[in-house]
Parts: structure tokens; C-alpha cells; sequence
């Protein structure tokens, strides 16, 4: 009798979520949820409009590139090294565009991440370049044409704040978080329930037979950069949007926000297993986690540290939930 108490499986839909495979996601979602409400109970105005605010202006930022960047993980090529550049040279372009109104600013920088995404995703997935080799090198390449571009000066957004940058929908909903809503929304469903969702998970679980397979391989893996590339500019316009500037310092950190983000989260550093909702999750914990640092008044080295620990539990749990599920 305590035989079958003891391996009785857990109560429908709690059978799914604390599964090897979505533990990791669950636990962060729940922790989430556990610092928020304890931050609200223990530190004075934490719940105001303002700091909530502020928490979904810095998971908007980064949730995009971290969605973005999961695509190409998720294909089995590791990380896009490349982000950051991308994100400064986005915002200078936006700000340079600004006179063309939001949309207009917004489109061009998304298409200058698109094209410097594009021929990344071309030499790792048809010329079949190390990934990493690449981003690093695309990353010099993209940082000296900006630098080149912008003179290496800040350029500055004429006329007052767009609703792109300062506006909210509601109060402590900014529109930037409406965006991120979007986005993982879309990007969701093109992982989970389209062809080419399927291929690119595929594809990161064991190219070898997905290519034997006839699958797409190459084409997924250059719409991976491409999403990376769009997403990172994306990142970089909200971040012009929102300070009315543009330079080479935006997006410095962008590179490991978006891989701490996306690693908490729960996708496989190996490929092939992640989901997009899971990364919006990890984003949200980190940027709580950051915000109860920051009201607290801890120093900036101290929450580094705290975030690298994050990510190095969360690289451990996924590899023994990996062996466990084996």
C-alpha cells in the first residue's frame, strides 16, 4: 500500500507541469510569482504603477532578443553572439528615422536586423560556418559599421517622447509590453504549431536525421538568425524609443540578458526542446529578481553575481532533468 502511495503519479494537469521535461518552466513560473507577491508584502511601494512599469520595460527589451535568440538555440546552433551590436546599431537608426514617425523609425531598424540576421543565418546554415566563430566576427563587423555610421556619437531623437517610448495602455502596462505580449504570442505559435516550428525543433534534436529526413533544415536555420536579428533591433528601438538616444553603449549587456533569460527559462542549451512562453517566463523572473536588487539598493556587481548564479543552476537543472528524461 505505501508501494503505490509512493509512485502514484501526480493529478492531471499537475502530472504535465512537474513532467522532466516542464519542471524547470513551472518551478520559475512559480517563483516568479512567489518574489513578486513577497516583494509587494515586505518592501514599501513596490506595487505602485511606476515599478511595475519600470519591471516590464526591462523584460519587454530583453524578452524580445531572448525570444529571438531562443529560435536559434532551439535549432541546435547555441547562441547568437551578435545581439548586442545589432541592438546599438538599431537604435541609431531608429533615432536617425525618427523624423519618419514611429512606425516608419521602427521598420527600418527591424529591417537592419533582419539583413544583418539574414547573412549570418546564411554562412552557419547553408555555408555551414561555426555559429559561435560567426556571431563573434558579424558582431565586430556590425559594431565598426555602426561606430562608422553614427561617427561615434550619440545621436539624439528630436521633438518630445512617442507613445513607442513613454506610453502606457494602462496604468503600469506600458505599450512595450504589449509589443513583447505580441511577439511571444506569434512566435509561440510558429514554434508550436507550424511546419517549420516542428523542423527547427527537429533539426536541434539531431540534425543528422532531419536532414536524411528531407526536412528543411537550411532554410530553418537561416529563419533563425533572421528572427535573432529582428529581434535584437526590435530591442534596440524600444530601448532608443524610451531614452530619445542612440549609441554604441545600448544593448551592452544584451548579449547574456537574453541568454540568462532564455536559459532560466528552460530551453536546452543542446537544441531541440524549449518553448517560447517558458522564455517570456524566465525573462520575467530575472527582471523581478533584478527589480527587488535594484529597490534594495544593492550593488550593481552584487546583482551581476546573483543573475550568473540564476543561470548557472538553471544550465545544471536542465542537464540532470536531460539525464533523467534518458
Amino acid at each position: 500500500m505505501s508501494t503505490q502511495s509512493r509512485s502514484a503519479p501526480l493529478p492531471g494537469p499537475l502530472s504535465g507541469l512537474f513532467a522532466p521535461a516542464r519542471v524547470q518552466a513551472t518551478v520559475i513560473q512559480i517563483a516568479t510569482v512567489a518574489m513578486f507577491l513577497l516583494a509587494c508584502l515586505t518592501v514599501d511601494n513596490y506595487a505602485t504603477a511606476s515599478n511595475i512599469a519600470s519591471i516590464l520595460y526591462a523584460a519587454s527589451t530583453v524578452g524580445i532578443a531572448a525570444v529571438g535568440l531562443a529560435s536559434v538555440t532551439i535549432s541546435g546552433n547555441l547562441f547568437a553572439l551578435s545581439l548586442g551590436s545589432t541592438a546599438a546599431f538599431a537604435s541609431i537608426i531608429y533615432i536617425q528615422l525618427s523624423g519618419l514617425g514611429v512606425i516608419g523609425a521602427l521598420l527600418g531598424s527591424l529591417a537592419l536586423g533582419v539583413v544583418f540576421g539574414l547573412i549570418q543565418g546564411i554562412v552557419v546554415g547553408l555555408l555551414r560556418c561555426n555559429a559561435i566563430i560567426t556571431t563573434i566576427a558579424a558582431s565586430s563587423l556590425i559594431a565598426g559599421l555602426a561606430t562608422a555610421f553614427s561617427g561615434g556619437r550619440t545621436v539624439l531623437a528630436t521633438g518630445g517622447p512617442s507613445w513607442l517610448g513613454n506610453g502606457a495602455i494602462l496604468p503600469g502596462i506600458p505599450w512595450q509590453a504589449v509589443i513583447f505580449l505580441v511577439v511571444v504570442v506569434v512566435a509561440e505559435l510558429l514554434l508550436q504549431r507550424s511546419r517549420t516550428g516542428w523542423e527547427l525543433r527537429l533539426r536541434g534534436t539531431n540534425p543528422a536525421a532531419a536532414e536524411l529526413a528531407g526536412l528543411r533544415t537550411r532554410r530553418v536555420v537561416v529563419l533563425s538568425y533572421v528572427l535573432a536579428g529582428a529581434g535584437a533591433a526590435m530591442a534596440g528601438a524600444l530601448i532608443a524609443a524610451q531614452s530619445g538616444t542612440g549609441n554604441m553603449r545600448v544593448g551592452a549587456d544584451l548579449d547574456f540578458s537574453a541568454i540568462a533569460a532564455m536559459l532560466v527559462g528552460g530551453v536546452a542549451i543542446s537544441g531541440g526542446r524549449g518553448r517560447i512562453i517558458d522564455v517570456a517566463a524566465g525573462t520575467l523572473f530575472l527582471a523581478v529578481l533584478t527589480n527587488i536588487l535594484l529597490v534594495n539598493n544593492f550593488a550593481y556587481e552584487v546583482q551581476l553575481m546573483i543573475k550568473g548564479l540564476a543561470v548557472l543552476v538553471a544550465v545544471t537543472a536542465g542537464a540532470l532533468l536531460s539525464r533523467k528524461k534518458r
